[in-house]
């Protein structure tokens, strides 16, 4: 074995798994109807995504794997938490918007593993960095909706950053894709 090849189980990629864990524990919950359960999970799910990246640098720790289990991972959990919310009334949520994000998720992770499966670099952009940000503020704010009963302007508030989060879907999908086809026509095979 190559004592100079990096180690999958450091730090960052530990952190990057159990987010999968937390997520299937994010979806149970949701299942199951504990809101502020599913909530709290999420959250130290986002702490992980956090981490992650922040020891990867601190610890030199950064892995090709890493680079693509990270964002995979990241897909898995806002994706599997939208398509469990879409199954609950009252979330302000419609199918059109859980399948654009669910699309566009798996269009550009393809198109990452494709590119940089070939040694081309296609890493994250400020878009689809915000756009990450806001569906993650959507699914807390509709988890804290449906566990808080409030009033219709939070509700109000909700749906505004739901859509915000499915046009930076959108929009950044796009940015991605136009990037991404002038790179696709130089690869080989």
């Amino acid at each position: 074995m190559d004592e100079s090849a990096p180690r999958f189980w450091n730090v960052p990629n530990t952190l990057t798994v159990s987010r999968l864990v937390l997520a299937a524990v994010v979806f149970a919950l949701i299942a199951g109807e504990r809101y502020l359960g599913a909530l709290i999970v999420f959250g130290l799910a986002a702490l992980t995504d956090a981490l992650d990246g922040y020891f990867a640098r601190l610890l030199n720790q950064a892995t090709a794997l890493g680079r693509q289990l990270d964002p995979l991972i990241d897909k898995v959990i806002v994706s599997g938490s939208f398509i469990y919310l879409l199954a609950v009334p009252g979330t302000g949520i419609a199918p059109w918007m859980v399948t654009t994000i669910v699309v566009r998720e798996l269009l550009i992770q393809g198109l990452r593993s494709l590119l940089e499966g070939q040694g081309v670099a296609f890493g994250a952009k400020s878009a689809g960095k915000l756009k990450t940000l806001f569906q993650c503020l959507s699914i807390v704010a509709i988890l804290l909706c449906l566990w808080l009963q409030p009033p219709s302007f939070w509700l109000r508030a909700r749906d505004v950053v739901t859509w915000t989060a499915v046009l930076l879907t959108i929009y950044s999908g796009l940015g991605y894709v136009a990037v991404a086809l002038p790179r696709l026509r130089t690869l080989k095979g």
